[in-house]
Parts: C-alpha cells; structure tokens; sequence
C-alpha cells in the first residue's frame, strides 16, 4: 500500500491518495506518522479511490485523520466512491456521513468550504 501526497497544490489542501491494500500489512506503519502527514496543511483529503482492499486497519487510519485534523482545526474530507471496498466498509462502521464523498472535486470543496 503507498499513501502519496498529490503535488503540485497551492492552495494549501494536502490531498494524501491510497493505492493498493488498505489493511491490518499497511496501516501499521502508517499510523505513527499521522501528525507529520496533516502538519502545514489548510485541509486533508484521504482520496481512496485507487483502493483494492480495504479492511478495519484502514477504518483506523481514517479515523486518526479525522482525529488529527479536528485536534488543529483542519478540515477533513475521504473520497470513497460510492460502490469501492473502502465505502462499503465505511458505510457498515457508520464513518461515511458527512465525511466521505464520491470524488475528488466534492472532497476538495467540501475543505475548502471549511
């Protein structure tokens, strides 16, 4: 699973995109640097749309965005098409609304409306 950082933004939206698995092999090493991945940003957005797995591990990462984003008042939004594994999952855990969204353009919107 690699998390990359979109480039090439000014506006100060880190949009942070998800290829791979998601899951309890990932998250792991991934959640010791959340801090790192939303400092200096305006907003977050966790686009999911690459995903070809997603289990409770990435219901996790979600979860420490959100956390981390609030804890410095930075709007959060995930793209997770309607129909992908990372929504289905999401919607089961109850985590879509209002946080999750179809596309990047919505997502990207949604922060910068604060």
């Amino acid at each position: 699973m690699k998390l990359e950082e979109q480039p090439g933004r000014e506006d100060g939206v880190r949009v942070l995109a998800g290829r791979g698995e998601l899951d309890v092999t990932a998250v792991p090493a991934i959640l010791p640097g959340v801090s790192a991945l939303v400092a200096g940003a305006r907003a977050v957005v966790l686009d999911l749309t690459e995903l070809e797995f997603f289990d409770s591990a990435g219901v996790r990462l979600v979860d420490q965005l959100a956390r981390e984003c609030a804890r410095r008042a930075e709007p959060f939004a995930v793209v997770a098409p309607t129909g992908g594994p990372s929504r289905r999952v999401l919607d089961l855990v109850g985590l879509s609304e209002p946080l999750v969204v179809d596309d990047l353009a919505a997502a990207l919107e949604r922060v910068q409306r604060g």
